[in-house]
C-alpha cells in the first residue's frame, strides 16, 4: 500500500476519475459521488497535474478519454468491482433479514432449487442466502439460521422441526429400463460422509449379499454420478427425495422393486442457541409443509 500511495497520493482522486470515465461527464459523477462538479473537476486536474498526463479531452457540453484516461479508466473500473465483489462477499447479513440456509451439494440442486421459485414469488421479502458442502456444518460454531441434515436425532446443537425420509434403490436412463440392472455398468459415488449408503452397503441391506462388481464410474459429486444415469452410463443409487423429479419427468427410471429404507433422514435443524427471526420463521414454516407434501 505505501509504494502505491506513493504512485498516486489522492485514493479519493482516483475515485473521482473512475466515476467520471465510467459515466462520461463529470456532472453526471458530481451527482453520483454527491458533490459539485467543480470539486469533481478540482480532483481530475490534480489527478492529471501527478501524472503529467491528460486523462480527458475537455469540449463545450462534453468530455472524452484520452488514450492515457482510457487504460486507467479500464483498470481502475475493474478493480473497484473486485474490492465490490469481496465486500459484498464479506458482508455480514443483516440480522433477521437474511436467512442463512445450510445444505449438502445434492439437496440444494436436486431438492431445494427446483422448489424455491415457489416460495419466492411466496415471499418476496425475504432474502435467503445458501451454503451448500458435503464437509458437514457445525449449529454451534457455524453462522446457519435453517440446516437440513443427512443423519439421525439427536444432532448438537440443533432442533429438528421436521423429518423427510429417504428410499434408495437402482436408478437409469429409459433407455435401460429392459435391461436388469445387475448387468448394467455401476455408477458410484464417493461419500464424504460414512452414513451415505453406497453400492456395498445398499446391496446388504437389500438381502442381495456382499457387492462384488466393481464400479464402471465413480464420481465425487452425486449430481455428476445422476446426470451420468440420465446420459445412459449405467445404474445409479437414487435416493428418493433427490431424484424424484427425474423420476416424474422420464429422465429416469427405477429399475426392479428392490428398495433401502435408511435408518437416516433428511433433517429440518435450527440452532438450539437462539430464537429464529421472522424471515427464518417463515422459511422453517414453508420447508416444514414442503417435507409434509413431499411425503404425501
Amino acid at each position: 500500500m505505501a509504494g502505491f500511495r506513493r504512485e498516486v497520493s489522492s485514493l479519493g482522486a482516483l475515485a473521482t476519475f473512475e466515476a467520471a470515465a465510467r459515466l462520461m461527464g463529470f456532472t453526471r459523477a458530481a451527482e453520483e459521488l454527491g458533490v459539485t462538479q467543480a470539486a469533481v473537476s478540482r480532483q481530475i486536474k490534480l489527478l492529471e497535474a501527478e501524472l503529467n498526463m491528460t486523462l480527458f479531452v475537455r469540449g463545450h457540453r462534453k468530455v472524452e478519454l484520452t488514450p492515457a484516461g482510457l487504460t486507467l479508466s479500464r483498470a481502475l473500473t475493474g478493480a473497484f468491482d473486485q474490492v465490490s465483489e469481496a465486500l459484498d462477499t464479506i458482508r455480514r447479513p443483516v440480522a433477521g433479514k437474511t436467512v442463512t440456509v445450510a445444505a449438502t451439494l445434492a439437496f440444494t440442486h436436486f431438492w431445494l432449487l427446483p422448489r424455491l421459485p415457489a416460495f419466492r414469488a411466496a415471499h418476496p421479502e425475504v432474502q435467503l442466502r445458501l451454503v451448500s458442502q458435503d464437509s458437514g456444518f457445525d449449529l454451534r460454531r457455524d453462522t446457519v439460521d435453517v440446516l437440513i441434515h443427512y443423519g439421525k436425532p439427536p444432532v448438537d446443537g440443533g432442533r429438528c422441526l421436521a423429518e423427510l425420509p429417504e428410499r434408495v434403490f437402482p436408478v437409469a436412463a429409459p433407455a435401460l429400463a429392459d435391461r436388469p440392472w445387475d448387468s448394467l455398468p455401476l455408477i458410484a459415488c464417493e461419500w464424504v460422509e460414512p452414513s451415505w449408503m453406497g453400492w456395498r452397503r445398499w446391496s446388504q441391506l437389500a438381502g442381495q449379499g456382499a457387492m462384488t462388481r466393481p464400479s464402471a464410474l465413480r464420481f465425487t459429486q452425486y449430481s455428476d454420478a445422476i446426470y451420468a444415469a440420465i446420459g445412459g452410463e449405467g445404474v445409479a443409487l437414487g435416493w428418493q427425495a433427490l431424484v424424484g423429479g427425474h423420476l416424474a419427468d422420464g429422465r429416469l427410471v427405477r429399475l426392479g422393486e428392490t428398495e433401502v429404507v435408511p435408518e437416516e433422514s433428511n433433517m429440518l435443524l435450527v440452532p438450539t442457541t437462539r430464537r429464529p427471526g421472522k424471515a427464518a420463521q417463515v422459511f422453517t414454516d414453508w420447508l416444514v409443509a414442503a417435507f409434509g407434501a413431499a411425503q404425501a
